[in-house]
């Protein structure tokens, strides 16, 4: 059952642009008699249709500094390049414990000219995203885990904001259930180090600590990687054939 502007859960907060209270009461009976008491249309892009995943601004923030920059490693390279739409994600896994401060920035997915912007945001575990309705039509957000599992599924109307922190790396899907033509993806990973390759595949990630790491190249549903040793100051690495 979809929820109301007014309820939420899985960890929202809930925050309603200015309005009174009787045009809320008016805008809410409206959103509930559009969508309906059946279930909603499964999610994902229409049959035969490959996601579009495209680099975001908010997609791929690099992280603050946890040391001081003279002491990171700053790492360029080469990975597969874009297929069609879709671009490699790299990955730099490393294999000793690090702590490496979440990003400042909160990312934003907007709902405006019945799609979702950006189509795409990586992010990671522990990182909020804010979920906004910027147009004048009544909308949903319905967020499943990579099972087809709900996560949570409220109605937004113009000029709200709805946030979500991801505690759990996966892909989930976001889907309007009024507008099915909408959809979107989000990627949670637990690494601090996450970029969106350029359509030539090339990559940088700033202010990495120095050690042992596993360099992974997500492009599509392939996943492939190698173990690398990087070290303090430029450091450039090539993907292509990992």
């Amino acid at each position: 059952m979809l929820l109301s502007p007014y309820r939420m859960f899985g960890g929202g907060n809930r925050r309603i642009g200015a309005a009174d209270a009787l045009s809320l009461y008016v805008l809410s009976s409206l959103l509930l008699g559009a969508c309906g008491g059946g279930p909603p249309p499964a999610g994902g892009p229409p049959p035969g249709r490959e996601r579009p995943i495209e680099p975001a601004p908010a997609a791929s923030s690099a992280p603050a500094p946890a040391a001081d920059a003279g002491g990171l490693a700053q790492v360029t390279g080469q990975a597969r390049p874009a297929a069609g739409m879709l671009v490699s994600i790299v990955l730099l896994e490393p294999h000793a414990e690090i702590e490496v401060p979440l990003p400042n920035e909160t990312p934003i997915m907007d709902q405006i000219g019945r799609q979702f912007v950006p189509g795409f945001i990586l992010v990671r575990t522990g990182q909020t995203i804010d979920f906004t309705n910027s147009e004048d039509e009544l909308h949903t957000v319905h967020v499943k885990d990579s099972h087809g599992e709900s996560i949570f599924n409220i109605a937004t109307m113009m000029g709200t904001t709805y946030e979500h922190t991801f505690e759990i790396g996966d892909e989930y899907s976001v889907i309007c259930n009024t507008h099915t033509e909408m959809f979107a993806d989000i990627m949670v990973v637990d690494t601090p180090y996450a970029v969106v390759a350029d359509r030539d595949g090339r990559f940088a990630v700033p202010d990495v600590i120095p050690g042992r790491y596993t360099a992974t190249v997500i492009h599509g549903p392939d996943r492939s990687g190698r173990e690398i040793e990087i070290a303090a100051g430029p450091n450039e690495i090539d993907l292509t054939g990992a």
